[in-house]
């Protein structure tokens, strides 16, 4: 299997993310047509999508909120890279960064999952969505112990 070394393993996680915050921002401009296709494809029955008024503005405000979460926990993400990078893994503002990225996915998951009207995949992307949230979640709790171990034993030395 390919072994990359950690500092260039740090450094294509930064670009990847970059790219995909790039990749957010551009999509927030073309998102009113993008969802105007979505919108407009037949399903599998060959039916189009039959919404109200109400239920285009509800579609509408959960896209750009889910856009505005993914961008916020991107920025987020970038953060903890920059942090990564220079060796602060174990602190207590990366602890911060991890339980906002995952309340960002938490957040993302149950609006995609109130998408439950359109299609039921939109329940198993939020349900997806959910999973990584509470992983990373988990993740946070394993390192905020591993910062309270290490300033224990800062103070111990």
């Amino acid at each position: 299997m390919l072994k990359i070394n950690r500092k260039l393993s740090v450094t294509i996680s930064i670009a990847l993310t970059a790219l995909m915050f790039l990749g957010t921002v551009v999509l927030a401009f073309f998102l009113p047509s993008f969802l105007e296709y979505l919108l407009g494809l037949p399903d599998r029955n060959g039916e189009l999508l039959a919404l109200t008024s109400t239920q285009r503005t509800v579609v509408y405000a959960a896209a750009y909120t889910e856009l505005f979460l993914m961008a916020s926990g991107l920025g987020m993400l970038f953060a903890l890279l920059i942090l990564v990078k220079r060796g602060s893994v174990f602190t207590k503002a990366a602890v911060e960064l991890i339980r906002y990225i995952s309340w960002c996915l938490i957040f993302m998951g149950f609006i995609m999952m109130s998408m439950a009207f359109l299609t039921l995949l939109a329940v198993a992307a939020g349900a997806a969505i959910l999973f990584v949230g509470l992983t990373i979640r988990v993740v946070k709790n394993v390192i905020e112990e591993a910062v309270y171990i290490k300033e224990e034993n800062d103070l111990t030395v």
